[in-house]
């Protein structure tokens, strides 16, 4: 097996699984988006997955299953808004803010007054995270606000050693 597969593999070893009591990344990240939930009224549910769709933790999800289809559909989602900003603004160096705050976010209006707003979390043992976060009668503004300064704290949080 080449170096680099065995590398993607091993980086990714650290976020498989169900069993978030050994999940280090896990175990960091759930207490943070705990306190963002409790602490922002109108959030009601948080997911944290890989950059490439695999499911790392999450709150105010129904089950393992829809957390795991969400992670896989925010990754997608995610992916396919980066390429449509490359083709918008082909002379932004995507390297260029990484870990700054300013990579873009993807957001989704739905009806009822919920919003939904995706954000990269700077990880680079794994690549990147993909921070989502789920409210109701919150304004879309706020709610981007809030992902994007999450995904950035939570980026340092996740640093810290």
């Amino acid at each position: 097996m080449k170096d680099d597969v065995k590398a993607q593999i091993g980086r990714h070893r650290r976020v498989r699984g169900t069993d978030f009591a050994t999940n280090d990344l896990a175990a960091a990240a759930l207490p943070y988006m705990s306190r963002m939930r409790h602490q922002v009224p109108g959030i009601y549910a948080v997911v944290l997955g890989t950059g490439d769709g695999t499911h790392v933790c999450s709150i105010g999800l129904g089950d393992a299953l829809d957390a795991a289809r969400i992670s896989a559909l925010n990754s997608s989602m995610f992916g396919t808004a980066g390429a449509q900003a490359a083709i918008v603004d082909p002379s932004r160096d995507p390297n260029e803010a990484k870990g700054e705050g300013r990579d873009a976010i993807v957001s989704v209006s739905l009806p009822n007054d919920e919003v939904i707003a995706l954000a990269k979390v700077a990880h680079p043992p794994v690549g990147h995270l993909v921070l989502a976060v789920f409210a109701r009668d919150v304004q879309l503004g706020m709610v981007v606000h809030h992902a994007r300064t999450s995904a950035q704290a939570l980026s340092e949080w996740l640093d810290e050693e």
